[in-house]
């Protein structure tokens, strides 16, 4: 019973660091939660209960932050054999995510320990940089592990599944968000920490500060979080690149049928005619729409759209799934009307379990005797990555494309910058048909965006099929397009988003 008691703690620790994740007013109560943990890692107890309690915490934290993986049940596309098991499936991921994740704090607790062992260092050094550090570096770490565990045909070992940083919590804080422009969402978790840390040395120093103090200092801050920048406001400007957002509403039953594939053309014909008579600079569509063929030569794209509408002065972006060779890849289309030509880019991350089976799960239903499941999945669903993820080449009117769940890694528009440090803004083209009104998936996306957004001083244009579209700033504020016109199944939403020299934000 005294064990139990004692990793109670880790996990109520756990809870605390992740209920801001799925309730984000409560974001305070991860600083408590950090609190917790360094806290415990500073008792004299066993490295085994560090071990075993920090991964518990750290896996709680987690479990919480990707709670949106049971928004896909039911899961439409399923072959009718596996519907009594996907709540099971859906667990397990659930479960696997989060322990792979929480793994990455094993790094924290064995780096600290070892420093501990060899150098005597005073505990105001481990809680204000030790700590600070080891912590942004097991949250890296954790995705690593994420990444081998998921590995298979789609995947790669990598850094980007980025859920559970608790960097996010304190970017709701309006104040420090604007840190994020230092170093994203790896420098708001080093600052997060870090403030954990001063109320420890001021405690340390002068005891009175852990009463009432304290508690008054911490609702003053939380309080002031929301109050706004009033220098950072956003002005609508009538100068710049009219952009126009075509979200829809398309389930993923939609495509499973002849009839809900031509109901779905005969919307995106009808959406894409009616932006276009508005003679907008971009058009957008969301993720794995289908507008154009992919199948075809870029030739043929271009003098088919050209032809059909006589030449239009506009860029439009569109996605859909595509055979190159032996791989079948998720490919996006850009026709730039300007220039007079059209390029194409393979989404360069693909999610584990959506849009490829890791090998771990392969093995599985080999094993369980779910060998057409296998088939039917790798041959109508499955990605692997195309060879054309560089947009280097772009010309300067195209926007920088980053996929649906390319979104939460933490290095992704900075990515598209090192690689189109001159494009115009970043489109974020999303499809959320697999999920059921995933309202922490949303909230999580957009402070994963607006992060990104500062980190990279750049305009993202967020535009989604069963998803609202949102335009955010690069200094992190969020922006809800006009909405222009509307159809049975689609929504054109109008952005200007300012060309060099067209100053929208004043800071």
């Amino acid at each position: 019973m005294v064990s139990l008691h004692k990793y109670s703690r880790w996990v109520g620790c756990g809870f605390l660091l992740g209920i801001g994740f799925v309730i984000s007013w409560l974001w305070p109560l991860g600083l408590f939660g950090i609190a917790g943990v360094l806290y415990l890692l500073q008792q004299n107890i066993s490295l085994k209960e560090k071990l075993l309690g920090a991964w518990l915490a750290w896996s709680v934290k987690a479990a919480f932050s990707v709670g949106w993986m049971w928004s896909t049940y039911p899961i439409e596309w399923l072959p009718a054999e596996l519907g009594n098991i996907q709540i099971m499936l859906i667990f397990i991921t659930w479960l696997t995510t989060a322990v792979s994740l929480g793994a990455g704090v094993f790094f924290l607790v064995l780096v600290s320990e070892t420093v501990n062992r060899y150098l005597t260092l005073p505990v105001w050094m481990y809680v204000l940089f030790l700590y600070p550090l080891l912590w942004m570096g097991g949250e890296v770490i954790g995705s690593v592990i994420f990444s081998a565990y998921t590995y298979g045909a789609g995947g790669s070992i990598n850094t980007a599944f980025g859920y559970g940083y608790v960097g996010y919590l304190i970017a709701h804080h309006e104040w420090f968000l604007q840190l994020a422009r230092i170093a994203g969402v790896y420098g708001l978790s080093i600052v997060a920490v870090f403030l954990v840390g001063i109320v420890f040395v001021a405690h340390s120093v002068k005891p009175i500060l852990s009463s009432r103090r304290v508690l008054l200092g911490i609702v003053g801050v939380y309080v002031a979080g929301f109050v706004p920048l009033t220098h950072l406001m956003y002005t609508p400007t009538s100068e710049g690149y009219t952009v126009h957002l075509i979200d829809t509403v398309f389930g993923s039953r939609l495509q499973n049928s002849e009839d809900g594939q031509r109901e779905t053309r005969r919307q995106l014909e009808e959406a894409v005619e009616t932006a276009l008579t508005f003679n907008p600079d971009y058009i957008l569509l969301p993720e794995d729409s289908r507008y154009f063929d992919q199948s075809q030569t870029v030739a043929l794209t271009k003098a088919l759209f050209q032809t059909k509408f006589n030449n239009p002065d506009v860029v439009l972006i569109d996605s859909g799934r595509t055979q190159l060779g032996d791989k079948v890849v998720l490919q996006a289309i850009a026709y730039d009307g300007e220039t007079d030509v059209v390029e194409r880019f393979h989404k360069r991350y693909l999610v584990p379990q959506g849009e490829y089976v890791t090998w771990l799960y392969e093995k599985a239903f080999l094993a369980l005797g779910f060998d057409d499941f296998l088939a039917f999945y790798t041959k109508g669903i499955s990605y692997e990555v195309g060879p054309w993820t560089k947009q280097y080449s772009s010309s300067t009117q195209i926007p920088g494309i980053l996929f649906c769940f390319e979104s939460f890694d933490p290095q992704g528009v900075k990515t598209l910058m090192k690689e189109r440090p001159n494009m115009p803004f970043v489109t974020h083209i999303a499809s959320h048909a697999w999920f059921h009104e995933p309202h922490t998936l949303w909230s999580q996306m957009e402070m994963m965006l607006r992060v990104q957004a500062l980190w990279g001083q750049q305009y993202i244009v967020s535009v989604g099929n069963m998803m609202p579209g949102k335009v955010y700033t690069p200094h992190g504020k969020i922006i809800e397009p006009e909405l222009v016109k509307e159809g049975e199944r689609w929504k054109i939403r109008q952005i200007i988003i300012p060309t060099e020299g067209v100053t929208q934000e004043v800071l």
